[in-house]
C-alpha cells in the first residue's frame, strides 16, 4: 500500500483544472489506498469548484438580485471549507424572515465586520458583501445604513 506520490504527479494535481480528470485521478488513488494523493486532489477539485463558482453571475441588476448572489456566493465559500454543502443558516434565516433588502438591513445594523465579510474579502468578492450593496443601491436603502456600511467597508479594507 504506496502512499508516497511522485513530485510530478503532485504538481499535475495542483496544476489542473480538468474536473473530469481529477475525478478519475481521485477514485483510482483511492482505490489503489494512496490517501495522500486522494486527499490532496480531493482538496484541488474543491479549490477548482469553488473557482467556478465564485464567477459573477447575471441578475445581480436589483438590490434583491444581488442579495441572493451574495448568499450564493457564501454558501460556496462555506462548502469550500467545509468540505461538503453548508448553509448560511442564519444568513438564509434572515431572509426568509425579512426578505432580502430586510436582511440586509438587519445585517448592517450592528456596523461590525462579520466573518462572511472577512471570508469574501478574502476570496476578493466584497462586491457581494452587504456593505458593497448597499452602497450601490444607497437610493434604495436610508442614509445612516449606507453611511455604516461605508465605514465598515473601509474599515475592512484599511486592515488588509
Amino acid at each position: 500500500m504506496a502512499d508516497a506520490a511522485p513530485s510530478n504527479l503532485i504538481v499535475a494535481i495542483n496544476a489542473s483544472t480538468d474536473l473530469a480528470w481529477l475525478r478519475s485521478c481521485l477514485e483510482h488513488n483511492r482505490k489503489a489506498g494512496n490517501e495522500t494523493v486522494a486527499s490532496l486532489t480531493e482538496a484541488r477539485i474543491r479549490d477548482v469548484d469553488l473557482a467556478k463558482a465564485l464567477k459573477v453571475k447575471a441578475g445581480g441588476d436589483t438590490l434583491e438580485g444581488r442579495v441572493l448572489e451574495a448568499l450564493r456566493v457564501y454558501r460556496e465559500i462555506l462548502k469550500h471549507k467545509h468540505g461538503r454543502n453548508q448553509p448560511a443558516g442564519y444568513t438564509e434565516r434572515a431572509i426568509r424572515d425579512h426578505g432580502p433588502k430586510g436582511a440586509l438591513l438587519v445585517a448592517l445594523k450592528s456596523g461590525k465586520p462579520t466573518d462572511g465579510l472577512k471570508r469574501l474579502a478574502e476570496y476578493h468578492r466584497l462586491d457581494c458583501s452587504y456593505e458593497q450593496i448597499a452602497i450601490d443601491f444607497a437610493a434604495e436603502l436610508p442614509a445612516d445604513v449606507v453611511e455604516k456600511a461605508k465605514r465598515t467597508l473601509a474599515a475592512m479594507q484599511a486592515d488588509r
